[in-house]
C-alpha cells in the first residue's frame, strides 16, 4: 500500500485521488497538483486552473486534457 502526504489542493478539497506531480515551464520545479472538487470551466468547456510556482514565483495557467486527465501548463504574461 503506497502512502501519501496530504497536499493542499489550488481552488478546493482534493477529490480522494493521489496529488499529480505536474513540472513549471519557467524553472522546471516538480508542483503538487490536486484536481479540484469543483473546477472553473473557461468558455471553450475545459476545467482550468491558475496556480503560483512556489520556486520562481511565475504565474502559471493551465487546462486539463480530457483525453488523458493530464494538467496543461503555461507561463502567463507579467
Amino acid at each position: 500500500m503506497k502512502h501519501y502526504r496530504p497536499i493542499g489542493n489550488v481552488d478546493g478539497p482534493s477529490t480522494g485521488s493521489a496529488p499529480r506531480v505536474v513540472v513549471c515551464p519557467a524553472c522546471n520545479a516538480q508542483l503538487a497538483f490536486n484536481k479540484s472538487l469543483s473546477p472553473r470551466i473557461d468558455a471553450c468547456g475545459f476545467e482550468s486552473y491558475s496556480i503560483e510556482c512556489k520556486e520562481c514565483g511565475a504565474p502559471l495557467a493551465g487546462i486539463v486534457d480530457p483525453c488523458d486527465d493530464t494538467l496543461l501548463l503555461s507561463e502567463m504574461a507579467a
